[in-house]
């Protein structure tokens, strides 16, 4: 056959866009015109992707393969084995597919011809040696490069953090931040923590037409490819109008270097494992770099810590919590198997005080093929009904305790705390400091060893010691770091309440705004915890975040009537229903699940009356009403703010509630009297 008549195929490609494939495609484009090899533009087949992405598309080389189908194909030009594949074995499988169809293969660098494997013996050993080799080239390469991108990151040079959104580059390719972007880092935690939700935030930023993130790569991108010469790439997607998204500011704002740690870790290279990264199990660490600057803070601890705990609460049910309003989903939490709680509609169809409605439910009583039950104590319990015990025990915590003078205490004794945290975590930066120049100095005195082999060993035992005491100390000094921050963020939060008013003077305000009601729960609760105390009732446990307890208990069927309570001179909202009212702040009180037995160790300067002992429900409710403690509460309809739900619907049922008053009811406005007078 005339050599003119052979039909000839080029394949390129290269790892990446700022990459060309001209020198490939002009080398190999010479070597056949210098065998008198006709090669059309049609027949040059060029990818643009990282070999050691294993697993990954390679759209060219899929069309190449489609002509060779056809038949017609004498020869293929490559410029080396590592264009074709990167590992030996695949390689070797490549080669043999193209010579089982009769096409002959030329690898430029090698100056290698493939031509029919049986005839040509000579040729199969040098084969295998060849792809042995550039094997291994590949693998050492790979390495090489690992170890020279830990070298760049313990010189202050970027891993991949730099590109982060708020940092760059600076002339020395260190990471620094980016005057610019860092602002509108800042603004979005402190409008996060502000009450903003992701939506809210990324909706914002858009109309306010604050360039996304991925501008300034893009931007780079175009800039670097211009200067080399090379072609504008097109994109599928608009890169005039990119846009930020709730994705983007949660992930974003998940970022530890934001408060200036810098957290990387190297895994050891196998580019002969097919799986794509995301999907391979047990990779080998080679090394982790883990060091704080502070040169890179954008934001406090305090800040950061404050949004991923707000983060963290905006993982439960996020679909139920749009589709119903609802007062405290997101601060409940099952005392029986830790699950949050969903909303859902309730099944009670008896015509009673209040009917229909939704209900608050341990999402581990869930049940369904996707998601088998695996709480059964767990409580599922009207909204109305828990709404209204949490605001009337609010009352009552604020009623019977001197707010501002406590929290004041309060942040005296933990701004004490904060500075002794703050002299151990300098001991501890000093001993780290101490424990580096002993290393250094140990290993001057070491390299002047003559024996290389004993220097190395010792050097090696050194390098151990030191780096199991940086180990140590590091995560000491972490410890540390969380504990200061959790304190100084409990601190804002103590002096927030003082900002406010007391509350017991303005609750009748309160209540019948939904959005102040709504403003109270967020700002003043911390957890609402909820126990299966008896068959019939649950222990409601609220938390506040000054450090605050009040215990409850609701019924979780259906009210008796010497259970509930109506007087048109008291009861300002409606029926009021039967239930504990405690103040647990002095932790008096505790509580086994285990056991459903509550221990008073005594000691209350409130409840002076009760005896020491342990208490299952029944026995404790007795001496409750012995004692004249027992309180009561109203429903609170939040999510239908426009009807007074907690109404009775009828005279008769309040006149009928007033004709069969028991003798348990002290009416909580009495029950408040007593509290304030023993604060």
């Amino acid at each position: 056959m005339n050599n003119m008549d052979k039909k000839v195929l080029i394949y390129c490609r290269v790892s990446t866009q700022q990459q060309t494939t001209d020198r490939q495609k002009e080398e190999l484009l010479k070597f056949a015109a210098e065998n008198h090899w006709n090669v059309e533009e049609e027949d040059i087949f060029i990818d643009v992707i990282s070999g050691f992405k294993k697993g990954e598309f390679r759209p060219e080389y899929v069309k190449m393969l489609e002509r060779v189908e056809y038949g017609d194909i004498d020869i293929i030009l490559f410029s080396e084995f590592s264009r074709l594949a990167r590992n030996a074995t695949e390689l070797l499988e490549q080669i043999k597919l193209f010579i089982d169809k009769g096409i002959n293969l030329y690898f430029d660098k090698q100056k290698l011809w493939v031509r029919d494997s049986n005839k040509d013996v000579g040729s199969i050993i040098l084969l295998h040696v060849l792809a042995v080799m550039s094997s291994y080239e590949i693998e050492l390469f790979v390495e090489r490069s690992l170890s020279g991108k830990i070298t760049k990151v313990q010189a202050g040079h970027g891993g991949g953090d730099e590109r982060a959104y708020g940092y760059m580059h600076n002339e020395n390719k260190q990471i620094v931040i980016n005057p610019i972007e860092s602002k509108i880092v800042a603004r979005i935690f402190e409008m996060y923590v502000g009450g903003y939700s992701s939506i809210q935030i990324s909706e914002i930023l858009n109309a306010e037409k604050v360039p996304a993130p991925y501008v300034r790569k893009l931007n780079e991108y175009k800039k670097n490819r211009e200067a080399k010469g090379l072609e504008v790439k097109e994109y599928k997607f608009d890169t005039d109008n990119l846009k930020w998204r709730i994705s983007t500011i949660n992930r974003l704002m998940h970022n530890e270097l934001y408060k200036g740690n810098r957290r990387i870790t190297f895994y050891k290279p196998d580019p002969t494992n097919p799986l794509p990264l995301s999907e391979r199990q047990d990779r080998e660490i080679v090394y982790e770099y883990s060091e704080h600057v502070e040169s890179l803070r954008i934001v406090s601890d305090e800040l950061f810590q404050q949004a991923q705990d707000k983060l963290s609460k905006a993982h439960y049910n996020k679909n139920n919590a749009v589709r119903h309003e609802n007062l405290l989903k997101h601060l409940m939490v099952c005392g029986e198997c830790g699950a949050n709680f969903s909303v859902g509609k309730s099944n009670e169809t008896s015509k009673n005080y209040i009917s229909g409605g939704r209900t608050y439910k341990c999402y581990g009583r869930v049940n369904r093929k996707d998601k088998p039950r695996t709480c059964t104590n767990g409580a599922e319990l009207r909204q109305w009904k828990l709404d209204g015990l949490v605001l009337q025990l609010s009352i009552q915590m604020f009623a019977e305790i001197n707010i501002q003078q406590t929290n004041i205490l309060k942040i005296e004794n933990l701004g004490k705390e904060i500075e002794e945290l703050v002299q151990i975590k300098s001991s501890k930066n000093t001993e780290l400091v101490e424990a580096e120049n002993l290393y250094k100095k140990t290993l001057k005195r070491l390299i002047a060893i003559e024996d290389d082999e004993v220097a190395k060993n010792l050097i090696s035992d050194a390098k151990h010691k030191y780096d199991e005491t940086k180990n140590v100390l590091n995560k000491t000094m972490d410890k540390l770091s969380r504990e200061i921050t959790t304190k100084r963020i409990t601190i804002d939060n103590l002096k927030r309440l003082n900002a406010n008013p007391l509350l017991i003077n303005k609750m009748d305000e309160i209540r019948k705004n939904r959005d102040l009601v709504k403003t109270m729960v967020d700002e003043y609760i911390d957890k609402i915890t909820i126990f299966r105390l008896h068959e019939l009732w649950l222990l409601v446990v609220v938390s506040y975040k000054g450090g605050e307890e009040m215990w409850g208990t609701i019924k979780c069927a259906r009210y008796k009537k010497e259970e509930m309570f109506y007087d048109e001179l008291h009861c300002h909202y409606g029926v009021e229903f039967q239930g504990w009212l405690l103040n647990n702040t002095e932790h008096c009180f505790s509580y086994d699940k285990s056991t459903r037995i509550i221990t008073y160790h005594g000691g209350s300067k409130i409840y002076v009356e009760f005896k020491s002992g342990e208490y299952d429900y029944d026995t404790f409710n007795q001496m409750i009403q012995a004692t004249g403690w027992m309180g009561c509460f109203p429903f609170y309809a939040y999510e239908d703010s426009g009807k007074d739900l907690s109404v009775p619907s009828n005279e008769d049922f309040g006149k009928s509630l007033q004709e069969n008053r028991t003798d348990w009811k002290v009416h909580n406005d009495k029950v408040l009297e007593r509290l304030l007078s023993k604060s």
